[in-house]
Parts: C-alpha cells; sequence; structure tokens
C-alpha cells in the first residue's frame, strides 16, 4: 500500500460513519479477524463537561467484557486515527471498546498538573460507567487500556479509591501511584519497548514497583521494538 493510500485509510479511520457504513483503519495484525463491528460517535458528562468518544460495537454476540481505551498526549483526534483499526479489531472479536476525550475534562496545563489528573482520572472511570450503561458489561469486566500519558491516566483510574477496575494495560507508561489496593484483585499489564525515547524502560519499570507496593498483581512484558510510537503489529 502507498504512504498516500496509509494516509487516506486514517483520515477516513477519524471520520465517524455513517449508520449504514464502516470505515476500516489499517490493519495491525496477521491474525486479524473480519469485521463485525461499527462505530458510533457518542459523547457523556464528566463533572459537568461533555466528554466526546468513539463507542465500537461487536455485530456478533457480545463476551460480557469491555475496553476503556486511554489516548496518549498527542491528543483525541491523532489517537483515534492510531487505535481505530485495533478498536475494530477488540470490538470484532465480541469487546465493547470506548475511546473517550479525556481531555475534554481539562486541557493540559503544566501549572495546575494535580487539578489535571485529577480531572482527567475521574473521565476515565465516567467513560467505565457510560460504557457499562451503553453495553452489557459489567465494571468489574471493563478494564482500563492507556498508552504513554493515557498510561498514567489508566494507573490512576484504576488505582483510585472506589474503583471497580480489576484490569488496567499500560502501555509506553511511567509515573507513580500513591493510593492503596490492597484486597483488591487488581491486576496490571505493563508494556515497554527496548528503548523509549519518551518514556524509557525505568520509567515503566518504576512504575510496576509502584502497583507491586500498592498491592496490585503486576505483569512486565519488554517488546521486540524500539521507539515511542509503536508499529501497527508491535
Amino acid at each position: 500500500m502507498t504512504a498516500a493510500a496509509l494516509l487516506l485509510a486514517g483520515l477516513l479511520a477519524a471520520t465517524p460513519p455513517a449508520p449504514a457504513q464502516v470505515q476500516v483503519g489499517v490493519p495491525g495484525c496477521a491474525d486479524d479477524v473480519a469485521v463485525r463491528a461499527s462505530r458510533e460517535a457518542i459523547s457523556f458528562e464528566s463533572r459537568g463537561r461533555t466528554i466526546r468518544a468513539y463507542h465500537y460495537v461487536p455485530r456478533g454476540v457480545p463476551n460480557g467484557a469491555g475496553l476503556v481505551m486511554l489516548h496518549g498526549g498527542t491528543g483525541f483526534e491523532m489517537n483515534a486515527i492510531l487505535f481505530d483499526a485495533h478498536a475494530i479489531q477488540l470490538a470484532s472479536r465480541g469487546y465493547h471498546v470506548i475511546l473517550p476525550a479525556y481531555f475534554d475534562a481539562a486541557r493540559p496545563d503544566a501549572r495546575r498538573r494535580t487539578v489535571t489528573a485529577r480531572a482527567w482520572r475521574q473521565a476515565a472511570l465516567d467513560a467505565v460507567a457510560e460504557l457499562a450503561r451503553r453495553s452489557d458489561a459489567a465494571p468489574g469486566r471493563i478494564a482500563l487500556w492507556g498508552y504513554s500519558r493515557g498510561a498514567a491516566v489508566a494507573a490512576h483510574a484504576a488505582t483510585a479509591p472506589g474503583s471497580g477496575a480489576r484490569s488496567a494495560i499500560l502501555a509506553a507508561g511511567g509515573g507513580s501511584v500513591e493510593e492503596s489496593v490492597a484486597g483488591r484483585d487488581l491486576s496490571v499489564l505493563l508494556l515497554h519497548a527496548r528503548r523509549d525515547e519518551a518514556v524509557p524502560a525505568r520509567a515503566t519499570l518504576g512504575l510496576a514497583e509502584d502497583l507491586r507496593d500498592a498491592g496490585a498483581a503486576v505483569e512486565v512484558q519488554a517488546l521486540d521494538f524500539d521507539g515511542h510510537q509503536y508499529d501497527l503489529p508491535t
């Protein structure tokens, strides 16, 4: 496929389709399944703000589980293009998936890091509740998945007091957590490249240790890749 065709496919994937159509992003994996999912643009409320989102719905029988995908620092518009093919694949396998524009809760602001982080965390938790409302997935069967900055948001949401999350997947993420999850059944998978110019592997490993100390079950997987922006197969 030419570079122009790849770009066109990505741009089409970023545009919400008509109800009778599904635009599919660029395939990412050799074992991709036939598309049996639809995507719709939705919104929900978080702390009085409207959060835009895409909801990916299985066309076949849902498997009773869901996934909240949290974008990286480049924002919803850019990452929606990158994540679209993978969200379609997850929904085609029976998962309900929601991709929220959590920056709608608060724009990045270095002067108000704590307030901003709390707004993003709440937007992620409200996305879980919204997905549970729109699907047959119980909150305890909805995983939080985050990439880069979204990984930190997922970690904070999964460990938040009162969070019903039981699993999280953190890709290319760092930072720390302060809340204890002792007595909770929380499992976390962390993924990191061999070398990452934006979030070094040591930052991911440090977050893993924080999560273990907090009482979570933690697994770390090193990817056969160098860089922060993973290629499609990775």
